[in-house]
C-alpha cells in the first residue's frame, strides 16, 4: 500500500505535500477526517497506535468530518513524514520499524518527534540525509 492513495482520493496529489505552504494551504481549505483513518489503514497502524501522536483523543476525531486547521497541518506533516520514509525505505513497514529503534543524532526514537511539526521536520530532514547517505 502507497501512503500517497488517500492523498489522491482526496484531492492531494503526493507531491502537493512537498512544502510548508503546501500544508497550509490544504490545511486551511480543511482536511476531511477519513482522509486519517484512510492513511492510518494503508500505513497498517491502528488509531489507538497514532492517537499519541495526536492532541486531541480519537474520540473528538470521530466526532468531527473535518478537521480545524491546526490539527488538519498536523495530519498533513505525519502524512509527508511518512511519504517521505515510504520513499527513503522503499516500503513503509521498514520505515514504521525504523520510527521506533533509538536513533543516535536524535538521541530518542523518531516517532517521539512527530507530535509537533517541528518534530515532522527534524525527521524529515533526518531520513533526507539518509536518502544521500549522509551519516549523523
Amino acid at each position: 500500500m502507497k501512503v500517497s492513495e488517500p492523498l489522491v482520493a482526496y484531492g492531494l496529489m503526493p507531491q502537493n505535500l512537498d512544502s510548508d505552504l503546501e500544508i497550509i494551504h490544504y490545511a486551511r481549505k480543511g482536511v476531511k477526517t477519513k482522509m486519517l483513518w484512510d492513511f492510518l489503514k494503508n500505513i497498517g497502524s491502528s488509531k489507538a497506535e497514532f492517537e499519541e501522536l495526536l492532541p486531541y483523543s480519537l474520540k473528538t476525531f470521530s466526532r468531527k468530518e473535518i478537521l480545524d486547521e491546526p490539527m488538519g497541518e498536523r495530519v498533513l506533516n505525519i502524512i509527508r513524514v511518512f511519504k517521505k520514509g515510504e520513499e527513503v525505505f522503499g516500503e513503509i513497514d521498514r520505515f514504521k520499524h525504523w520510527l521506533l529503534k533509538d536513533h543516535p543524532m536524535l538521541g530518542d526514537k523518531p516517532k517521539h518527534f512527530l507530535n509537533t511539526s517541528t518534530g515532522c521536520q527534524v525527521v524529515i530532514d533526518e531520513l533526507g540525509r539518509a536518502q544521500h547517505g549522509v551519516m549523523s
